[in-house]
């Protein structure tokens, strides 16, 4: 009985384990398509943090992106598994005139 409770929760861990990369793939793979469609460079993505809200697990990716290719801002993206909730962007900054 031991063993077969150890080998659900192998797979238990597996699935949870599976389920984190393919939320995190869907994540790049989203922010890369609205970068590209707002003109900015994405720089990088990574998972910031997990929290319950209303009921439902939220996943918060934090990203940084270029709107000029000088300056570095940072996005929130919020998803609940692969459906996008919110994104949100700082209010960017104009790049300063060569003349």
């Amino acid at each position: 009985m031991g063993e077969l409770l150890g080998i659900l929760g192998l797979c238990a861990l597996g699935a949870g384990y599976w389920q984190v990369r393919r939320q995190s793939e869907f994540a790049r793979q989203w922010l890369e398509r609205y970068c590209r469609k707002q003109q900015f460079q994405l720089l990088s993505v990574y998972r910031y943090r997990y929290q319950w809200q209303k009921g439902r697990l939220i996943a918060q990716f934090r990203f940084e992106f270029s709107h000029d290719g000088l300056q570095q801002d940072e996005g929130v993206l919020w998803l609940q598994q692969l459906t996008v909730l919110d994104v949100s962007l700082p209010v960017l900054r104009e790049s300063p005139s060569m003349h």
